[in-house]
């Protein structure tokens, strides 16, 4: 039975005319509502064909899908007596039949009886009397074939192929609508895709931005240690040499001339560096230190003068170099004599031209800064052995200070160790004194590591010591009893005169015990003249 606007009517019966054309437009109605509600195309071939197949019970429907330069259709929906046989998939040669013909020559073709059809190919064991089939093109592209069988002869009019190929239009549409809706789908999912690779991305740049801020924290702290506030710089001594560095200073500190400080180790030429910037013009901007011994030339060039962001591996920021935070302040460059000599080239061309290139940069940055450098080295024997620039050191050296060594301010020694012991930064807070021979003792003393050795000695007995006073056996044996070079080992041709007969005097004496008369006597000489070289050579003994 067929159902029409609610009326039973036989099957047998054929439909009127208007009966037909009402059913016709009724499928078109449905076919388009499908269309644009269903965007899989697969899923639309089936309902499209079932639609058509509940209205018109015919022999059989199918939707050949054809692909350019292809040999073949291949069925993707179907419905009718050969919807349990003939299985989706099947490909069909396109030299063969009714549907081959369509697709060769994108045409409908209407077959009325099969019999004197010569396109006619039947698919064992089915067979039909007539048969239409309408391409589906879209921009004159062929997409498939929709085709309906009937078992009656003469099954298809006119108003028939008008339906099928509206049909088809709309099949066309849907298919391509259903394509464009894949690629959005497939486009979205892709994009998605990448979104997520980019948060990724982004979420790794973040941390190493983060990352990149606590270094910069770190950094920050380090230069603001390095950069100084004004602060009280306490010079301790009353000797006629520190006085004379001092007056020295003075007169220095308030020019821009580049100032080299000469001493040995543990001499205190960082003092002297501080106070010639706390004394100058330019107190209250930056005062900042490097030490050039401490780092490789390469590090050493990207701290001084920074370098750009990717200018090399590891080189995720851009870095403004010491130079750069030095402007309009200080730099002191502490044992210059240490710098490589590819360093003294941009170093001299920074104090020549006063401009400076950031490593991996393009553009030169000008920069107004005093240097104040510091060496325990003598620079003219390295400039005579070729390991400093002459230019350089000729820059470098405007004013020399030369700071004197502890065991030629011998009298400042007390005042030194005074400031050490009452002071909480060197040892325990407990504040303790020196017995007097003691202090006679550390006043004889050398020092080879001047006043940094001194410090270390009383820190390390503050921390030592048992009672409130120092005594003589709380210091250490090697400053109660110093070995002489020659004593040590340490004898040399080239030793100065001086230098053996001082030796010589000093181990008679320990030979001895500090008793002169005797020590006089053993050496051929009069006390008189022991005394003399006593006081020449600055040694003092305990009797």
């Amino acid at each position: 039975m067929l159902e029409l606007q609610g009326a039973t009517l036989d099957k047998d019966r054929r439909l009127t005319p208007d009966e037909k054309l009402e059913l016709q437009l009724r499928i078109i109605s449905e076919v388009g509502h499908k269309v644009l509600t269903t965007l899989d195309p697969e899923k639309l071939y089936s309902e499209i064909v079932k639609i058509i197949q509940e209205h018109f019970s015919y022999y059989a429907l199918g939707y050949w899908s054809y692909t350019p330069d292809c040999n073949e259709v291949v069925l993707r929906a179907q419905a009718g007596y050969r919807d349990e046989v003939l299985p989706i998939g099947y490909k069909l040669p396109i030299d063969k039949g009714i549907v081959g013909w369509t697709v060769r020559n994108c045409k409908t073709y209407i077959c009325s009886d099969t019999s004197a059809d010569p396109f006619y190919f039947a698919l064992k064991p089915f067979e039909y009397k007539s048969e239409i089939a309408t391409p589906v093109e879209h921009n004159n592209r062929l997409l498939g074939v929709f085709n309906i069988e009937s078992d009656e002869l003469n099954a298809f009019s006119h108003s028939d192929q008008i339906v099928i190929e509206t049909i088809a239009n709309l099949f066309a549409i849907s298919i391509v609508n259903g394509r464009l809706h894949a690629e959005v789908k497939s486009f979205n999912t892709l994009l998605k895709h990448k979104i997520d690779e980019k948060t990724e991305e982004l979420k790794k740049a973040n941390e190493q931005i983060l990352e990149q801020q606590k270094y910069l924290k770190q950094e920050n702290k380090a230069l603001k240690e390095m950069i100084t506030k004004n602060e009280q710089i306490e010079i301790i001594g009353e000797s006629s040499v520190l006085k004379s560095l001092i007056s020295m200073v003075d007169k220095v500190a308030p020019t821009d001339a580049t100032v080299l400080i000469q001493g040995e180790s543990g001499t205190g030429k960082e003092l002297i560096a501080r106070q010639l910037h706390y004394k100058s013009e330019r107190h209250s901007r930056p005062y900042v230190t490097i030490n050039c011994g401490a780092l490789q030339e390469s590090l050493l060039i990207s701290e001084l003068f920074g370098h750009e962001k990717g200018s090399f591996t590891g080189a995720h920021t851009l870095k403004i170099g010491l130079v750069e935070t030095a402007n309009l302040g200080t730099l002191f460059l502490d044992e210059i004599g240490e710098l490589g000599l590819g360093i003294q080239a941009k170093l001299l061309r920074f104090l020549q031209e006063g401009e400076i290139y950031r490593v991996g940069g393009k553009r030169p940055l000008r920069v107004d800064v005093r240097i104040i450098s510091a060496t325990n080295k003598d620079l003219e024997k390295e400039v005579r052995e070729s390991r400093f620039r002459e230019d350089l050191f000729y820059r470098l050296n405007t004013i020399t200070l030369r700071v004197p060594p502890l065991r030629k301010r011998k009298e400042d020694i007390e005042q030194l160790v005074n400031f050490f012991l009452k002071n909480s930064k060197f040892g325990r807070t407990v504040i303790k004194q020196l017995s007097p021979d003691a202090m006679e003792i550390l006043r004889q003393y050398d020092w080879p590591g001047n006043i940094r050795e001194l410090q270390n000695a009383i820190e390390r007995m503050k921390i030592l010591a048992d009672n409130e006073t120092i005594a003589l056996d709380d210091i250490s044996y090697h400053i109660r009893f110093p070995k002489t070079r020659i004593e040590s080992g340490e004898f040399s041709a080239t030793m100065p005169l001086e230098d053996v007969e001082k030796g010589h005097i000093l181990r008679t004496l320990d030979f001895f015990k500090g008793n002169k008369t005797k020590a006089a006597r053993a050496l051929g000489i009069t006390i008189k003249t022991l005394y003399n070289k006593l006081n020449r050579y600055e040694m003092r003994t305990v009797n």
